[in-house]
């Protein structure tokens, strides 16, 4: 029966578990907001599915590029890293860099009893992450639905 599914499918499910345990770990987080010591804790979903897009690839005889599973920055056009252009001498020379825009994580607590949650930055994620878990959903869906119509059930 394993061969009537189809391997994305399988990504698919894994990338759902992924989304739907940082959830529950953000629902903790939130929970725990005011006990004291209390550390919050995190999933690093991006490179766990990028090591089963890995995993996959090379049982399937595929070539995964780059760390990102295929998600690499461009290296042309518009979108790619140019040097910034200077008119005049006074100018900052430079690059346009293509890494991490994402705010530094503050380490301590402004709280007297050891408590790091920040409620602005968990409630981000959790949104992050339920826009996420309903595009993978609908990406299941829509597979979902060609194997029906595939079958004839329209």
């Amino acid at each position: 029966m394993s061969w009537l599914v189809d391997p994305s499918l399988r990504v698919l499910e894994s990338a759902l578990d992924g989304l739907s345990r940082r959830e529950s770990l953000i629902a903790s987080n939130l929970a725990n907001i005011d006990t004291p010591g209390y550390r919050p804790q995190s999933i690093d979903f991006e490179a766990a599915l990028r090591g089963e897009l890995a995993s996959w690839a090379s049982a399937n005889g595929a070539q995964a590029t780059g760390s990102s599973g295929g998600l690499e920055p461009p290296s042309s056009g518009p979108s790619a890293a140019l040097a910034l252009r200077t008119t005049d001498p006074r100018h900052f020379a430079g690059a346009v860099t293509t890494g991490s825009l994402e705010p530094a994580a503050f380490d301590g607590s402004l709280r007297n009893d050891g408590n790091t949650v920040d409620l602005e930055s968990e409630m981000t994620a959790l949104v992050d992450t339920q826009l996420r878990f309903g595009a993978v959903s609908q990406l299941v869906t829509g597979k979902l639905g060609m194997l029906r119509d595939a079958i004839g059930g329209r």
